[in-house]
């Protein structure tokens, strides 16, 4: 038998261990196949946003190999681990490192090219809907099925070449143990963990930093970073150091120890949660990013559909130039007449002012007689201040800002103060979104105007564009957007008008768009984190399995049911995989609402929670899916 075929056979004799691992090599060779397929699609640079959308295609690309790298490197040690007997016994027979090195990498490619091979082929199998989903999701117009030959070739050079660098690095794990260690492999004993109340202080510490670092003040780039440095190793110390007290102080409440088959899985996790909290630690990390990832999509896009819904005018038009105004004002009159639209205009003129106040840093002031002509269309009721008061229209707060109730008093940086007689909070506000509206009386208006000049803002509103939801990029209030978007301007090239519009249809529609193609590459991200954390934790059990059944061998022998082994297996199973899904929620919770804050974007619990019950509801089926398997294999060995 030739050297080849003697690690072909190998591979042969180890498939149950290593089908894992070459089916999720194979989902994220296809998943990487699959993004190169846009990304080299002849007509993707033709579609709309077409350049964006190839940019963020291929940096997608890129975190989907990094994520593999570590995912191969993690896996590959994981399996050398639970070999190391085998190894051990073929260095006893003779064989020398170089042929064990031999074999491993060979071992290694075989598995890495059967990959490469199955997943650039399931994804040629899966291309066109590939391509038809993607096309629906990023809503843009269908793609047609091409022979992708650069995605194949890239496919094959990225995984060829990460096979074969991680392979070589792999054998640095068999050369620092020698014969008697490999020998034992797992038949060593475990001492027992011990935590570090030094370390665990640190973890309590780097966990207060980083919650003042998102919560304290004023949120900044640095401060992010910082938040995430610091949140990352707190979750490291939390799993190898705090879960380790609490077990110990689990074990010292000898009521609830020795109940059922308590002391036996309290007594296992005190060995394994250390061992397990690189793993777990990893898993929540992944799962965390993935999770903060879909929930800052779903965010945007909630907040996105409610300031459409809450805005009710159409077309807005901001006046900074007084010598083109009433031609443009005429253009789009003239193109709403034409089409039979029925709408009203009405110009609102507004100051706005810098206040003293955190809970309202600045506003934008009108007058209540402007106000009462808009007040219907915004479902507010008409407003009436006396002199020196004023009503609040303002958006949520940010996590930073506190809320201005009735009796509270706005000073502005012009000296002038005012006291808030009502306050109307809204989701998203209509027009201005970046301060909140004071309604005041005209008197009240024109002194604190003064001698500044106010902006002109005309809004329209048509009755007939505000029922139900959003609609489409086919629909009357989108065609009549994108008429009067290019008529004007293609009127203001000549004289070059500083004026501006807005038009809530496109706004919408454009920001849809991004939020789509960002859901698209999210979903399949996510996906991918979520087979690799399940692969994760397989691989871990796996490793794990030959001490496990000795244990429970063993046990049994002196009286331990088989349901007291499935209870006992599955609560430990169960911790491995449900601890991090808990975990990064928490994170996500506390992460996304301050950064999302910064956005003006609201929507923060309910994207949160669904991204939340997604993972949940995936890491359930993969829970039971390994639980059959890991007690089918525990159960033969019960006597």
């Amino acid at each position: 038998m030739s050297f080849p075929q003697f690690a072909f056979n190998n591979v042969k004799r180890n498939a149950r261990a290593y089908f894992a691992y070459f089916l999720s090599s194979t989902f994220m060779v296809m998943i990487f196949f699959s993004f190169a397929v846009f990304v080299y699609h002849p007509e993707i640079g033709q579609i709309p946003m077409g350049p964006l959308k190839r940019a963020v295609l291929q940096t997608s690309e890129g975190v989907i190999f990094v994520f593999a790298i570590f995912f191969v490197l993690y896996s590959i040690g994981m399996f050398l681990k639970s070999r190391q007997r085998e190894f051990g016994l073929l260095l006893l027979l003779g064989a020398t490192s170089s042929q064990i090195n031999r074999l491993v990498f060979m071992e290694n490619m075989l598995i890495g090219a059967g990959s490469i091979v199955t997943g650039i082929a399931g994804g040629l199998l899966l291309s066109k809907l590939f391509l038809l989903c993607g096309t629906r999701m990023m809503e843009i117009r269908e793609l047609p099925f091409y022979w992708p030959a650069g995605a194949i070739w890239l496919t094959a050079v990225s995984f060829s070449l990460l096979f074969a660098g991680i392979s070589l690095f792999t054998l640095f794990f068999i050369r620092k143990r020698n014969v008697a260690e490999l020998l034992q492999g797992s038949y060593r004993p475990k001492k027992e963990p011990r935590s570090s109340l030094f370390l665990t202080v640190i973890g309590g510490m780097l966990l207060a930093v980083g919650f003042l670092a998102l919560y304290a003040g004023k949120l900044s780039p640095k401060l992010v970073l910082l938040a995430a440095a610091t949140g990352i190793a707190a979750t490291y110390f939390f799993y190898s150091q705090l879960s380790v007290l609490v077990i110990r102080l689990l074990k010292r409440s000898r009521k609830a120890l020795w109940r059922g088959s308590n002391l036996l899985w309290v007594s296992e996790l005190a060995y394994k949660m250390k061992d397990n909290a690189r793993i777990l630690f990893l898993v929540t990390v992944v799962t965390s990013i993935a999770s903060m990832s879909a929930s800052f999509v779903l965010a945007v896009d909630e907040t996105n559909r409610k300031e459409y819904e809450n805005n009710p005018f159409a077309i807005e038009y901001y006046s900074f130039d007084e010598r083109h105004t009433e031609q443009e004002l005429a253009t789009i009159n003239e193109l709403l007449d034409g089409e039979g639209v029925s709408y009203r205009s009405v110009k609102v003129e507004n100051l706005y002012r810098r206040t003293v106040h955190d809970a309202v840093p600045s506003v934008e002031i009108i007058a209540a007689s402007r106000f009462n002509r808009l007040a219907a269309a915004m479902n507010l009721p008409e407003a009436a201040p006396d002199n020196g008061e004023a009503i609040l229209i303002s958006g949520p707060a940010q996590p930073s800002h506190g809320h201005m109730t009735p009796g509270d008093k706005i000073t502005l940086d012009s000296g002038h103060t005012v006291s808030v007689t009502k306050v109307f909070e809204r989701e998203a506000l209509p027009f201005m979104s970046w301060a909140s509206i004071v309604v005041v009386n005209d008197n009240s208006y024109r002194t604190i105007q003064g001698d500044a000049k106010s902006s002109v803002l005309f809004v329209y509103h048509v009755p007939e564009w505000n029922n139900g939801p959003p609609p489409g990029p086919d629909s009357p209030e989108a065609v009549i957007g994108d008429k009067l978007k290019k008529r004007l301007q293609e009127n203001r090239e000549p004289h070059g008008s500083s004026n501006s519009f807005s038009i809530r249809i496109w706004s919408y529609l454009n920001l849809k768009q991004a939020a789509a193609l960002f859901s698209f590459i999210g979903i399949f991200i996510a996906f991918l984190f979520s087979v690799s954390s399940a692969s994760f934790l397989y691989f871990k059990l796996h490793t794990e399995l030959a001490s496990d059944s000795r244990m429970y061998h063993a046990l049994s022998k002196i009286g331990l049911s088989a349901s007291e082994m499935r209870t006992s297996a599955t609560l430990q199973i169960g911790l491995l995989f449900f601890i991090p899904i808990a975990i990064s929620t928490v994170q996500t919770l506390i992460v996304m609402r301050p950064v999302l804050g910064t956005m003006y974007v609201y929507s923060v619990y309910k994207p949160v929670l669904i991204v939340s019950a997604a993972f949940l509801g995936a890491q359930t089926v993969y829970f039971f899916l390994v639980r059959s398997r890991y007690l089918h294999r525990l159960k033969r060995t019960m006597v």
